[in-house]
């Protein structure tokens, strides 16, 4: 990793940030790991979820002092990426789709969609393994300070939804007497 700039060393070493970016990590290995079975593999990815969930609630939003909108980083290719994760999530079987409401809190008549494990999956994991490699592989003040920012903009706008979706959808194969523990 290249020299960092104080306020990238501070923003990293925070509890808050580190915490987040163990639970980010965990899951992703996680999802790279294919020799859990299936029932491992919810059983975990719940726990995994949940404790993402948690910390990206404590990840700070930052502002954006080294990076903009001009700021390219090509080092993860998105078609290795799709690969990276494939084959333990497109195992799941049927019991991976489920019904949701897009908009839950919106006060007019929604009709309920399917949901499907597999998709929330392979968004979240696209999006936290993305800004990881930016993290770990480029490691500049500009794709670290970039990357969190990304992190904590894709849960409150994308990947926080669909690991809501995940958990509630686990919780019921656990706890609904769908799936044994």
């Amino acid at each position: 990793m290249k020299q960092l700039s104080t306020e990238i060393t501070e923003l990293l070493n925070k509890k808050s940030t580190t915490d987040f970016l163990n639970a980010a990590r965990h899951f992703a290995t996680l999802l790279e790991n294919g020799d859990l079975n299936q029932e491992q593999f919810y059983k975990e990815s719940h726990k995994a979820l949940s404790e993402l969930y948690r910390t990206a609630l404590e990840l700070e939003t930052i502002d954006l002092i080294h990076s903009s909108s001009k700021s390219e980083f090509n080092e993860i290719d998105q078609n290795e990426l799709r690969e990276m994760n494939k084959g333990l999530i497109s195992k799941l079987g049927k019991e991976c789709f489920y019904w949701e409401v897009f908009e839950p809190a919106y006060d007019k008549k929604n009709e309920p969609t399917q949901g499907w494990l597999v998709d929330d999956f392979a968004d979240i994991y696209a999006d936290l393994k993305e800004e990881l490699t930016k993290i770990d592989k480029v490691g500049t003040d500009e794709s670290i300070e970039d990357a969190l920012w990304q992190l904590k903009f894709g849960f409150n706008h994308h990947w926080g939804n669909h690991c809501i979706d995940a958990m509630r959808a686990l919780h019921y194969l656990w706890y609904d007497g769908k799936t044994s523990m």
